[in-house]
């Protein structure tokens, strides 16, 4: 199990008028994902990261089209980046 303290999480968040009771959940359920993109069954692995703390991590941005998607999807994208960020330090945007 990934022992995982974020101790600040930062969004940026556009034109999301009509949507802002979905952030929060949204943020929640990505953090959950990201855990299970991490340490679940066909995880990447914490190997790369055993012992060490992260000041800080900066994700690539990601569009997100909350009318056009579940909470999940946007929870997945989310995720998805993050978890690519603390292994390859990606450098492209993410569409969703």
């Amino acid at each position: 199990m990934v022992d995982l303290n974020i101790a600040k999480l930062r969004l940026n968040i556009g034109n999301a008028a009509g949507h802002e009771h979905r952030i929060q959940p949204i943020a929640m359920r990505a953090v959950a994902l990201l855990a299970e993109h991490l340490d679940g069954p066909g995880g990447i692995g914490l190997s790369f990261l055993s012992g060490r703390q992260l000041d800080s991590l900066n994700a690539e941005p990601v569009d997100l089209h909350l009318n056009q998607m579940s909470n999940e999807q946007a929870a997945e994208g989310i995720a998805r980046t993050w978890a690519n960020s603390l292994t390859a330090g990606t450098t492209n945007k993410t569409e969703i």
